[in-house]
């Protein structure tokens, strides 16, 4: 590839895929009028369709081929970076903005305008040659998921929402359904709507009819109105405004160009709703300050930022949204009713998310005016949290409803659910899966191996969206009838309940195949960039260590000499004691006493595993020391030695608490050992 095609790509990247997009919606639209813009704007001397075209193998069966190998070079450079075919997409959806009816062609004829526009001959390319330009939309779809909105939320359809007699243009033509134009139209449009309406965001098939009942079609372009009157293509255009309006911030302009969004989520901890703050950008400030008071302090080296100088999320704030705006950043939280909670993996807290996940837990809150729709929704698809909580909860917004926790075990229940119900839950779809890929797991040494997993911790299959079944899921050439029910569901399907033995294997679908491997350890050789020892001078070491880079090994004294050093005492005694017991003691053998409290079960402990009944032991490991451990159940002493060994009281604890709790327990066992710490403490009681 010449220089006129990358810089082709990172103009597209950057215009359509930029940091400014994060957190918003991105539509890859590209017209006559947009490439030209982009051409004189940023000083691109060759046409993009020219462009292209000079690389197509035209008389092939493959005619993209060079285009798809460049590719491939590009992302072993840079497996994060934007796919490296966006100059052909782009052409594909100029293809689909000339869809007109005119003397030569009709308006659904796409290929040939696609041929003519890349080759100058409208039958030099068919629709027998365009399968893959469908895969690499899918690709570029699946790499914007996978960057969880830092480069803008994906607006392509999965392959399931598309018309079957478009399943392969579909995608170019969903990016022309909006022009530049409607775009810039729909803030003017939302701010007319919202000043009517207590619930917001509207679900998208409530947008296009109050744009039908209003009259204001002839406000959007031709492709829009068309697209409007299509039955196959309202779906997708109803959620493409659904989701620009469920991102809309009040502000006049959806995304300012060159201005970077701080997503502002709520967030329960410890019984209180408070905010954070995400900030997908390169550069990661540690404080950020605003004219009104409002700061960011970041989290660690996360994307996450601390708020302070903001009042507490309250139904009033949550119903009108928050925006503040500092030195070339916005931070912004729309106006929402329906409030969905999930665990946020880098946090360890509950954080508001986009949209449902199937088989994990949420928190919901509703508003009044959405509380019906909320409902209805449980009703249809909920697995538990059907039922609202009614115990007054400080920290719930005044007069919203609460459910929890709730789940959806079966995602393909939840999508025709979402579908039926529309209202403010209709935008809280899950993600579109676009290809086979595997989640989760216990990774052994990533730095070896990302496939390399740890046996018994293998990780979940993501099955893309389909419009049909195109197969069975084989493990290692097999189908296993223990993921039958998962695949039915929709959910993600754990590869752990296989028990597979060590080694590599097999996952394949639908024609696509990926491995990873099982181990049950793996040794990692320590890479040594630098070395850490005792500096030698004149024949004598430092007495401090230093790093020794750079000198030679006889310059410096590396290791440790362990000769004279002592073993440890003993090896830690592990013991389990009671849960219901009223009370539990260790009476050491030097006279200290401990009282050991049952630790607090974890919150992911009911949250993942709600059928298995709370253990009766916890565990309390000791280190190099012995004695007694009494446990009180029913008003009864019981006790049992850990390495005991001859009570020999010193001058340290509390003696006199130590003898009381040994003579109040001195029926807890009859063996000998235990008698002595009797003895010991009846002296010392005298």
């Amino acid at each position: 590839m010449d220089h006129s095609y990358q810089a082709w790509q990172e103009v597209l990247a950057e215009e359509f895929f930029g940091q400014q997009h994060a957190g918003h919606p991105t539509l890859f639209y590209v017209d006559d009028d947009v490439e030209r813009e982009l051409r004189h704007g940023y000083g691109l001397e060759e046409p993009l369709a020219q462009c292209v075209g000079r690389f197509l193998r035209l008389g092939t069966a493959e005619p993209y081929s060079a285009l798809e190998d460049y590719r491939w070079r590009k992302r072993q450079q840079d497996k994060d970076g934007v796919p490296a075919f966006l100059p052909l997409l782009a052409c594909s959806v100029m293809a689909a903005s000339r869809m007109v009816n005119d003397r030569n062609h009709r308006a659904t004829a796409y290929h040939a305008r696609f041929s003519e526009l890349l080759t100058g001959d409208e039958k030099q390319l068919g629709s027998h040659h365009y399968e893959p330009v469908s895969r690499m939309w899918q690709v570029l779809a699946s790499w914007q998921h996978s960057q969880k909105g830092a480069r803008g939320l994906c607006t392509l359809p999965a392959p399931v929402d598309l018309p079957s007699n478009r399943s392969m243009i579909g995608f170019a033509q969903s990016q022309t359904l909006l022009s530049g134009t409607d775009r810039s139209f729909l803030p003017k449009f939302f701010r007319s709507l919202r000043e009517h309406s207590a619930t917001w965001p509207l679900p998208g098939e409530t947008l296009l009819a109050q744009i039908e009942i209003r009259g204001m079609e002839q406000r959007f372009s031709k492709g829009f109105r068309n697209a409007l009157q299509e039955e196959e293509f309202r779906p997708i255009l109803a959620r493409l405004i659904g989701n620009y309006a469920a991102s809309w911030d009040g502000s006049d302009e959806l995304v300012p160009t060159s201005v970077s969004r701080a997503e502002l989520l709520v967030r329960l901890d410890a019984g209180r709703l408070g905010w954070v703050a995400r900030l997908r950008s390169a550069e990661q400030k540690k404080r950020i300050e605003f004219e009104d008071g409002v700061v960011l302090e970041q989290l660690g080296d996360t994307a996450y930022y601390e708020v302070t100088g903001l009042p507490a999320p309250s139904a009033d704030i949550l119903t009108r949204g928050i925006r503040c705006g500092g030195d070339n950043l916005v931070l912004r939280r729309p106006s929402c009713s329906v409030l969905v909670l999930a665990r946020d993996d880098v946090l360890g807290v509950w954080t508001d998310t986009d949209g449902f996940r199937p088989g994990e837990a949420h928190v919901v809150l509703a508003a009044p005016t959405a509380q019906r729709d909320v409902q209805r929704l449980l009703d249809k698809a909920a697995t538990t949290g059907r039922s609202a909580d009614t115990g007054k909860l400080a920290w719930v917004p005044q007069g919203w409803s609460l459910h929890k926790p709730v789940t959806f075990d079966d995602a393909v229940t939840l999508r025709r659910a979402l579908k039926e119900v529309q209202g403010a839950v209709g935008l809280l779809q899950p993600p579109a899966q676009f290809k086979l890929r595997l989640e989760g797991g216990l990774k052994l040494t990533p730095s070896l191996s990302p496939h390399l997993y740890l046996r018994g911790g293998e990780p979940q299959v993501i099955l893309p969206d389909t419009t049909e079944g195109t197969g069975a899921l084989l493990i290692d050439g097999e189908e296993r009838p223990e993921l039958r029910q998962a695949i039915a569901a929709g959910r993600p399907v754990p590869l752990a309940v296989l028990r597979l033995e060590p080694g590599r294997h097999t996952v394949s679908y639908a024609g696509v195949e990926i491995g990873f491997a099982t181990a049950d350890q793996a040794s990692v050789e320590p890479k040594m960039t630098k070395v850490c020892g005792f500096t030698v001078m004149s024949g004598k070491a430092s007495a401090s260590p230093s790093l020794l880079d750079g000198q030679a090994p006889s310059a410096g004294i590396t290791g440790a000499d362990c000769t004279n050093a002592t073993t440890r005492d003993a090896a830690a005694a592990m013991e389990l004691c009671r849960r219901d017991a009223d009370e539990v003691l260790f009476a050491a053998a030097d006279g200290r006493l401990w009282t050991l409290e049952a630790p607090e079960q974890p919150d992911w402990w009911t949250e993942r595993l709600p059928d298995t009944p709370a253990p009766l032991r916890f565990e309390a490991s000791f280190h190099g020391i012995g004695g007694w451990l009494l446990e009180r159940l029913s008003g009864r002493w019981k006790g049992r030695p850990v390495n005991p060994g001859t009570p020999k009281l010193k001058n340290t604890g509390s003696p006199r608490a130590w003898a009381r709790a040994v003579l109040n327990a001195q029926q807890a066992s009859a063996e000998p050992s235990w008698a002595a710490y009797v003895q010991a403490a009846k002296e010392l009681d005298r």
